[in-house]
C-alpha cells in the first residue's frame, strides 16, 4: 500500500474509535440525566 493510503486508514480508524468514545459518553449522560430528572420529579 502506498503510504498516503496508510495514513487514510489510521485516520479513520482514529476517528472511528473518537466517536465510539463520545457515543458511549453521549448515552450513559442522557441515562444519568433521565434517572436524576426523573428522581426530581418523583420528590416534587
Amino acid at each position: 500500500m502506498l503510504p498516503s493510503n496508510v495514513k487514510i486508514l489510521n485516520k479513520l480508524q482514529s476517528l472511528k474509535s473518537t466517536f465510539i468514545k463520545t457515543s458511549i459518553f453521549l448515552s450513559l449522560a442522557a441515562y444519568w440525566g433521565v434517572i436524576l430528572v426523573g428522581t426530581f420529579i418523583t420528590f416534587n
